[in-house]
């Protein structure tokens, strides 16, 4: 998969996120972890293939969000580009396994 540069990039990527993602097999999603920067921590986005419905959650040392977080797509697309330093990052060590 590529890194994601523009905003038309996280299109591909999420198309193409189910084959990149680990799997939940009790959760019944696909997700991928990812660094949060600015509150020292991790992102996880999790995509539920059955409803097409996009969540992510946060989690840190001091801090985890109460529960996920539904994105609409604009959102979605939106925190991805705000992301995709540390998106790419995960996107390169998965490419490395895969290949």
């Amino acid at each position: 998969m590529k890194s994601i540069v523009y905003k038309r990039d996280i299109e591909n990527f999420l198309n193409g996120f189910s084959d990149l993602a680990d799997y939940d097999f009790v959760g019944k999603k696909h997700y991928l972890v990812f660094e949060d920067s600015i509150r020292n921590g991790s992102w996880t986005l999790m995509y539920y293939e059955a409803d097409g419905k996009w969540t992510i959650h946060g989690k840190g040392e001091n801090y985890s969000d109460e529960g996920e977080k539904e994105l609409i797509k604009e959102d979605l697309i939106n925190f991805i580009y705000k992301n995709r330093k540390y998106v790419n990052r995960e996107i390169k060590k998965k490419n490395r396994v895969l290949a």
